[in-house]
This record gives structure tokens, sequence and C-alpha cells, in this order.
């Protein structure tokens, strides 16, 4: 989700220039020829300030920063205590992510003009972008009680409020601030952003649409609508939007990525595969398209792409257990086992409670013949989760393969109490109390296993 209070800095102002004062009597003239002469260097230096300050403007608007971020500074040696040249270099600061000197020079500007509201919420802005929230709170609020009908500075105290976990109050604030300018843009983008953190999807799709009829090709606000959609359960008018966008912006790796994830999903990995792959040409380093192109390879039992894929994610988020333990299953279905061990078990140090991960190294380790690390760990998922069938199971087929048949009898009854139609269960039991020579209740245990799976019958052989 984008959200924009970057985006809506309150704007920057130009001076306005000084007229120099005429005297036409002789006698004021010669009674004030010193005044005059301080008045006019100082006019001068103040209209000199205000052409550096204006050229500055102009240049920022155009997108020159820099330059613009120089004639400032230019001005201000001219004249230092311009607030709005101080004001307007930290804005042009701000955009280029010097945040501590915008601070710097908010704050001078507002010793010299302390009431003025566009440079407090600048300050906020520049705050927010610190991620000192509640600071940048404080500031919002100081500009709105200067000037109650600040959309901008509405804006901003909404994505100050998000950020630091209070959305109702966002919510509130974006809608207050939209009460005064309905069709501002970003109010709307961040308020549909707050609505669907909270699940109201259905209302934020809508306030997204009030933005693309303003703003119909903002590609960010189109993207957060298509997601909306996605969470709202509305999947193929998502894929609709996605494959809109990706006809519009074909280079953006974004609408790719987004496309591939929700074709993934949807089961159509083809397709998926395609548009990831699209996504990662244009953009390499994106650490959820790639997983994502991982998986969709791994369903395809493109085993070797799919372990390049994952090595390739986790180079660039390395303690990521959720693809570890995807590249461990990966390397067990492709045989290789130390390989598929040593990726469980890094999952399980970045998630020591990785029940899963538990699951994928202990089968690892009982291919491997490790029968003791095993049972080790398959008795650490069962104290995880204590109430899991299949843990119980394979716990249990660990120490029929050791020869420990009387706790294994006692490890799939448990299971069976877990799962009563549980047929593997059932007849693995069987199989063990036949070992054991408990030929009745063998029986019963193949009979209920038949039942249950009529594939499972008793291995030939077999005699009551």
């Amino acid at each position: 989700m984008a959200l924009h209070a970057s985006d809506t800095p309150a704007p920057l102002r130009p001076i306005p220039r000084t007229s120099l004062c005429r005297f036409f009597l002789l006698a004021c003239i010669l009674a004030a020829a010193a005044a005059s002469a301080r008045a006019q260097l100082h006019d001068s230096a103040s209209n000199e300030a205000a052409r550096l300050n204006n050229h500055g403007l102009e240049l920022y608007q155009k997108g020159s920063v820099d330059e613009a971020i120089a004639l400032f500074r230019q001005a201000l040696i001219v004249n230092p205590k311009s607030s709005e040249a101080l004001s307007n270099l930290g804005l042009a600061l701000d955009s280029r992510g010097k945040y501590d000197e915008a601070v710097s020079d908010f704050n001078a500007a507002l010793e010299i003009n302390p009431d003025d509201a566009i440079t407090i919420s600048n300050l906020g802005l520049a705050l927010y972008h610190q991620r000192k929230y509640a600071d940048s709170i404080e500031a919002y609020r100081k500009s709105l009680a200067l000037k109650p009908d600040f959309t901008a500075a509405y804006n901003g105290l909404g994505a100050a409020l998000f950020a630091s976990g209070h959305t109702d109050d966002a919510i509130a604030a974006y809608r207050k601030g939209l009460s005064f300018t309905p069709h501002y843009v970003d109010s709307l983008n961040n308020l549909a952003t707050a609505l669907d953190s909270e699940k109201r999807w259905e209302e934020s799709v809508q306030v997204y649409r009030q933005a693309l009829a303003l703003e119909p090709n903002a590609l960010d606000i189109r993207l957060n609508y298509a997601e909306a959609l996605e969470h709202a359960g509305r999947d193929d008018e998502a894929v609709a939007v996605y494959r809109q966008i990706t006809s519009d912006a074909p280079s953006d790796p974004a609408a790719w990525s987004e496309l591939g994830q929700i074709l993934y999903d949807q089961g159509h990995l083809g397709d998926a595969i395609a548009a990831l792959e699209r996504s990662l040409d244009l953009k390499p380093d994106q650490p959820d398209a790639i997983f994502a192109l991982a998986r969709a390879y791994q369903d395809q039992e493109r085993l070797p792409e799919a372990i390049e894929e994952y090595q390739k994610g986790l180079a660039l988020q390395p303690g990521y257990s959720n693809a570890l333990y995807n590249l461990g299953n990966a390397y067990l279905s492709n045989r290789q086992l130390e390989n598929a061990a040593a990726s469980f078990r890094k999952a399980l140090a970045a998630q020591p409670d990785f029940f899963e991960a538990l699951i994928g190294l202990g089968a690892t380790l009982m291919q491997s013949h490790d029968l003791d690390g095993a049972q080790e760990t398959f008795g650490k998922a069962i104290v995880l989760r204590p109430n899991d069938a299949d843990a119980r199971f394979d716990l249990a087929n660990v120490l029929y393969t050791k020869g420990q048949y009387h706790p294994a009898v006692d490890s799939y009854r448990e299971a069976i109490h877990l799962r009563p139609e549980f047929a593997r269960a059932h007849y693995n039991l069987a199989i063990t109390l036949a070992i054991l020579k408990d030929n009745n209740e063998a029986q019963q245990e193949f009979a209920e296993a038949h039942r249950l799976d009529p594939a499972l019958v008793p291995p030939e052989g077999y005699s009551k």
C-alpha cells in the first residue's frame, strides 16, 4: 500500500517584493538621510533574497531540487532572517531525504515566524519521515489549531496517526480534511489504505474509486485498488485491473508481480510464472516476486529452478523462515537430504517454534536413516502441538522402524484417538499388532483401515 504523507507537503511560498520608499520633501530626506540609507540597503537585500527564493521556487516546481536548494541558500546569505527561504529550503531538503537538516531549517523559520501554519505542517512532515510520529502528530495539531481548514495538515496528521497504530483516529483525520477539500486525492488514497487495513474492504474499494475518478492514471492508487479488490474476495476484478495496468504500464514491475501472485493463488501456474518472470526481468531484486516464482516452479515440480529462485530470494532476505522451509521441502523432494536438513535447521534457528519445519526436518532425518535424530525432532513437534495426529503418526513410524513396537502401538493409538478416521494410522497399527501376534485386534484394524480407504488392504502373505 502506498501512503502519501510525503507527497502532500504544504506549498512553498514566494516572498513578496518590497517597494522602496520615496521621499518627496527635501527636508525629510535631509532629516532622515542615515535611516533612509539603512532602509534602502535592507530593502535591497530583501528584494535580492526574494528574487533568489522565487527563482528557487520555480526550479523546485520543475523538479530541479538541487539547483533550488542552492538558490534558497543564496537567499539566506543575503537575508538570514527570511523565514520563507528557510521554510522552502527545509521542504526541499526533506524531499531529498535530509530530514535532520530539514527539521533544523523549519525550526529556524519558526523562530522568526512562530505562527506560520504551513511551516509547522511541513515540520510535521519531516518529523514523520524521521519516524518521530508523536512529535509529528503534535506539529500537525499545532498547525491545525492555527489553520483549522488545512486539508494537507489533516492528511499528514492521519498518516502519522496511522503509522503509530491509531487507525481509527487516522480515518477520522482524513475524513475531517476531506470535509474541507472533498477532492484531495492523497487523502482519499490514504483513507482507503487505512480502511483496507481495518478489513473494511468494501468501503476501501469505494474510496479508491473516488480517488481514481479524479486521477484515473495514478499507478499507485490503481495498484492499491486492485489489492483492495483482492482482499474483498473479488479476485477476478482484481486480475482485470492488474491486467489493465500491465497493458498501460508494461514496464512497471510491481503490477506484473501482483498479477503473478494473484494468478498463482487462483491456480493458474503457467500465467503466474509468465507474469512473475516478466516482473523480475524488469526488477530482479524483489524478494516477494522471487519467492512466489519459486513456489510456482515447485508446484510444477521444476525443482532445480525452484531451488535456484529460493537461493536468490534468501540472498536478499537471509532469515526468512518460510522461504527456508519451502527450500527445505524442494531439496527433500529432489532427494538432496543434507541440503534439506540444513535448510530446515536454518528455518528453526530463525523461528524455533516452527512446527512444520520440525516435521520437515524429522522426515529428512528419517530418510537419512538418522532415526534417533528423527525421534527427537518429532518429539519436539509433539511438545509444540500435543494434539497433532500427524506428528504422533510420524513418531510412531520412527519407533516402528527402530523395532520399538510397543511404544509404536501406543503412538499409533494416540494418533487415532486424535483423529479416528486416520486410515493410515489404523493400517500401520494393524501391521505392528500383527508383528506382536495380536492377530484379533490386527484384523479389526485392517478392516477399519479398508473401510476408511478401500485401497488399504492387508499385505500379501498376511494371515490371521
